[in-house]
């Protein structure tokens, strides 16, 4: 199973360059990191979905290349993340994806399928044909703060009016909607408003780790993206794994079976490991701490009933049929 391709719905690969990590060589001390390029390349991770990762800044003394602190820096700091993965592309360390999401040929470079995790750099529903004619191809309309577009995971409230403009914006461009950091609220008004898909990237079960706390899904919200046809993708850092603790494989299991059970099907859950994602891989599973140990999770499905058909749908592709037709 370890040759089996994966596709990791959600990595911060741009954000960890510009605070400084050099993603072009391996992570030199596997405490402290697990993504780079030659990390990846050396495990079954084919596809990545990278992120263009920015938020407000708290205040003014919290100083981070990912933070903004007007709407002009978020359009510089996200401008400044698309520039790391385009830079990648150009010294053929790896190939943004404008296409339909698919495997690449063995041999064949890292795919990035971009993702934007907050989306104050996009300035507005006329900047969105801008973003995609650059490879944008999802967006997450918030992180926990919120944006000018949505109440994050750590707000009340949901999609203000240039919210619900910037989703018809998007809907229109054919970008999935990442549902992972919304409000209650928000990802309400998301499902009412939205026409098209609508996933969560990186996010796991509210009823398994037993808090009432927005960043999980309640099983209600669950099941309104599993029946618009979208996928869930399970969330690899402990604390999102389980309230207490670190995480085992069977904690990420029992996650992957609790969204499988709400679909009613095995074809609806994927990764989305969030892996370096302002945490360090001692806070990843127990057997997971890096991207080459993700097929020790195809160990756990199969003992837990997947056949390999949905083994390869939980690696890979899940993801491709929820993004399929999806193009250019």
């Amino acid at each position: 199973m370890h040759d089996v391709p994966w596709i990791d719905g959600h990595v911060d690969m741009a954000s960890l360059a510009v605070e400084g990590r050099d993603i072009r060589s391996r992570c030199e001390d596997p405490d402290k990191g697990c993504i780079s390029v030659p990390d990846l390349q050396a495990s079954p991770v084919r596809v990545i979905f990278g992120t263009i990762f920015t938020a407000p800044a708290a205040n003014d003394s919290e100083p981070d290349p990912c933070l903004y602190a007007d709407i002009t820096q978020a359009r510089q700091t996200g401008l400044r993340q698309l520039e790391v993965y385009e830079a990648l592309q150009r010294d053929g360390l790896a190939r943004l994806n404008h296409g339909v999401l698919e495997l690449p040929e063995p041999g064949e470079p890292l795919v990035i399928h971009l993702l934007m995790e907050g989306a104050d750099p996009i300035d507005g529903p006329e900047d969105v044909a801008w973003w995609r004619s650059r490879g944008l191809r999802m967006v997450g309309l918030t992180w926990s703060r919120g944006t000018r577009y949505a109440g994050g995971n750590d707000c009340e409230h949901g999609l203000t009016t240039e919210g619900r403009e910037l989703v018809a914006a998007l809907d229109e461009a054919g970008i999935v909607h990442d549902a992972s950091h919304c409000s209650d609220r928000s990802l309400e008004d998301l499902l009412d408003s939205a026409t098209g898909t609508i996933v969560a990237t990186h996010s796991n079960s509210r009823t398994l780790i037993g808090r009432d706390n927005q960043r999980f899904l309640s099983d209600d919200h669950a099941r309104a993206i599993l029946d618009r046809g979208g996928v869930i993708g399970l969330n690899l850092f402990t604390r999102q794994v389980r309230a207490e603790g670190r995480a085992t494989m069977q904690d990420c299991i029992e996650h992957v079976l609790h969204f499988c059970e709400l679909a009613g099907n095995r074809t609806q859950v994927a990764l989305g490991s969030d892996a370096d994602g302002g945490f360090t891989p001692e806070l990843l599973p127990i057997g997971l701490e890096h991207p080459s140990r993700f097929g020790q999770l195809l160990h756990g499905l199969a003992e837990s009933g997947f056949s390999e058909e949905e083994l390869a749908g939980f690696a890979h592709g899940n993801w491709i049929r929820c993004l399929a037709g999806k193009s250019a």
